[in-house]
């Protein structure tokens, strides 16, 4: 096994890029720009990352973790931000599951020793997700597979605007329909749509002046969102759509659309412009461009089960994550018979 400790995700060695890339054939989220934009942006400075890969000249797999302030627990290099993670490896790599037994076993020998691994936002559909838990098993880590989120998606190969209108909730078709009769009226609505370099500083300026209006927070990390715009139009991946009234900015969306499938990443507007419904009308504007333009397999909403999802999209799958203990260290004992017994209690219950 080969590690990398806090590595430049812009100049990985060729045989790592090759890596990553080969991965990124199936995730916007497991490109090295995104570990980039995460690590330097989107995460607490006092984690350092940590890339776990089985050989140096021609790895097949690679394990993004994070180290927090010198703990005894590694971490899946992922936040909240992280829509998906996962194992990084190419498609039908056949040494996936050899792979993975080597960074397992050499993790138990690594020194200080580990108490445990924490791996969220892992897909259980990829082939990748079954393997990683029988590699850790076989190499004597306990492994316990635990609830992480829900993606709310829907499958769009062939789909058109219309026939996707016609298929919401009556509700949510009425109040679209009524609103954006009522801007058009008005005359008062102006949507920019922004794919490209080209026009990203007053794109950024106006999605900042929404998302502090918006009923939102603060974000924690205040940069993360304009690197990752920036990143998401190197890339060709962004949809980004800024609704005005005037001149005023009222609604903004940040999605991004890869390889086939759009993720609604982002989406604030201003609630002093609710009677207009700005953001369910930006949403359905912004659906119909990528219907009509990119054409996408798939269109999902992330993270979260947050109930308005489901009017949009009408098809839910999950992710889980992966609490592994290291049961040869007294610590990480402790830490296998508490999910052992945490196990039995739920099925109990």
């Amino acid at each position: 096994m080969h590690l990398v400790e806090n590595p430049d995700f812009l100049h990985l060695p060729a045989s790592l890029q090759a890596l990553f890339t080969r991965a990124a054939e199936r995730s916007f989220f497991a490109l090295p720009l995104w570990y980039h934009v995460l690590a330097r942006h989107g995460t607490d400075k006092a984690t350092v990352p940590r890339l776990y890969v089985d050989n140096r000249d021609s790895p097949a797999v690679a394990v993004v973790c994070g180290q927090h302030n010198g703990s005894k627990r590694l971490t899946s290099l992922s936040t909240y931000y992280s829509t998906e993670h996962g194992p990084i490896y190419g498609s039908g790599e056949p040494r996936l599951a050899s792979a993975l037994e080597e960074i397992a076993a050499s993790l138990l020998r690594e020194r200080p020793g580990w108490q445990a691994l924490q791996l969220a936002g892992l897909d259980p559909a990829d082939p990748a997700y079954d393997t990683l838990i029988a590699a850790f098993r076989k190499e004597g880590w306990a492994v316990f597979p635990y609830f992480d989120s829900g993606t709310w998606y829907e499958n769009t190969g062939g789909l058109d605007f219309a026939r996707y209108l016609a298929e919401r909730p009556a509700t949510l078709r009425n109040t679209y329909r009524r609103r954006a009769a009522k801007l058009d009226a008005e005359g008062k609505a102006v949507i920019t749509f922004h794919e490209n370099a080209s026009t990203l500083a007053a794109a950024i300026a106006d999605y900042d002046t929404v998302y502090r209006a918006s009923w939102k927070g603060s974000e924690p990390f205040p940069d993360f969102t304009q690197a990752l715009i920036r990143a998401a139009a190197e890339t060709g991946a962004l949809r980004l759509g800024i609704l005005k009234i005037g001149n005023t900015p009222a609604a903004a969306q940040l999605w991004l659309h890869w390889r086939g499938r759009t993720t609604i990443y982002k989406l604030a507007h201003d609630q002093r412009f609710d009677d207009y419904s700005v953001g369910t009308v930006l949403t359905m504007r912004m659906m119909e461009r990528v219907l009509k333009r990119d054409r996408p397999i798939e269109i999902n909403f992330g993270r979260g089960d947050d109930g308005y999802k489901k009017l949009w999209l009408t098809k839910r799958r999950e992710r889980c994550g992966l609490f592994i203990t290291n049961r040869r260290s007294l610590s990480g004992l402790a830490l296998t018979l508490r999910e052992q017994l945490a196990t039995r209690l739920r099925r109990w219950r």
